[in-house]
């Protein structure tokens, strides 16, 4: 199965009808992409509840939860490794994808934090066959969004 982790990334016109209009299962990081179309979005600030009043997808919570139950949340109990990237990798290997695309590209926050993310994904990319949409700055092997979307 196939999944695609969604950003603030650029992505070109044409890469962007193509994210839209596949059927492939969507996770958005927080607040991004919601011109793409996501299925669901993920969440591991305490932002929960911010997305939760702003967004319709279906949120997957990893560390903040609402005081009300609802259907449109997930709590997934996975370990927070600093990052909502990270932890997107993790949720979705945890649901047995195991083709994941990154349409990000690490250049967010300081040196060290970009290398922290990267030495987790190194840690973790075993797991699934993981691609990087472009020189996103991962030790990562590249797919083009067109290419993985075939």
């Amino acid at each position: 199965m196939k999944a695609i982790i969604l950003t603030y990334a650029p992505i070109s016109e044409q890469e962007r009808s193509i994210l839209q209009e596949t059927k492939i299962y969507k996770l958005a990081l927080n607040q991004h992409s919601r011109e793409l179309r996501p299925n669901a979005r993920i969440v591991s600030d305490y932002v929960l509840e911010k997305i939760y009043n702003n967004y319709p997808e279906k949120i997957i919570s990893v560390r903040d939860t609402l005081r009300q139950k609802s259907n449109r949340v997930e709590y997934f109990d996975g370990e927070f490794k600093g990052a909502t990237i990270l932890a997107a990798i993790d949720y979705l290997v945890y649901k047995k994808y195991d083709e994941i695309l990154l349409v990000g590209n690490n250049t967010v926050n300081n040196e060290q934090f970009k290398n922290d993310v990267k030495q987790e994904i190194d840690k973790i990319k075993h797991k699934a066959k993981i691609f990087q949409y472009s020189n996103g700055n991962f030790n990562l092997a590249v797919k083009t969004i067109s290419e993985f979307c075939e």
